[in-house]
């Protein structure tokens, strides 16, 4: 039986890459939808305007001054409704995206099934993600792990280049 496309990118380094493309590009969409439907720069000025409040806030517990705490909560209520509202914004643009990767995620983890798609240097086993059976000079990750770890690292480089950070 020959090996088809589908079969190379159970095997590394191809399901190492693939994986890893697979998490790129969810992460490039999830950021362009995100900054295709939200003001960034008014979810800047009220987180800003809100961290203030926060620490005025944090002050003036600390002191213990119970009346200037109350006039802290009233003059800022309207930045915490604000800051609520987008912080629902936001959430709701990532239902657009997060249902249909949900679908791909688990079509991957069962394409790709147990094998291990990358190798890493060191032992670990945190809950879902763990590299602990040896492969090679290292410890085998599953997709899984791997995903997360391509993720994270992506979702770093891309929410910078984005400018979705805050």
């Amino acid at each position: 039986m020959t090996p088809t496309a589908l079969d190379v990118l159970r095997v590394m380094p191809y399901s190492t890459l693939f994986i890893a493309l697979v998490a790129l590009a969810l992460n490039l969409i999830a950021n362009a939808v995100t900054r295709a439907t939200i003001d960034i720069d008014l979810y800047r000025r009220i987180q800003r305007e809100y961290s203030e409040y926060q620490r005025q806030l944090r002050a003036a517990l600390r002191e213990g001054d119970m009346e200037k705490v109350e006039k802290i909560r009233k003059r800022y209520r309207p930045v915490e409704e604000r800051m609520l509202t987008l912080q629902l914004d936001r959430m709701k643009v990532s239902l657009y995206y997060l249902i249909p990767f949900i679908i791909l995620y688990y079509i991957l983890a069962w394409f790709m099934g147990p094998t291990p798609v990358a190798v890493s240097p060191f032992e670990f086993n945190l809950w879902i993600i763990s590299a602990t059976s040896p492969l090679g000079p290292g410890f085998a990750m599953n997709m899984v792990t791997w995903y997360i770890f391509t993720s994270v690292a992506f979702s770093v480089v891309i929410t910078r280049i984005f400018g979705l950070q805050v």
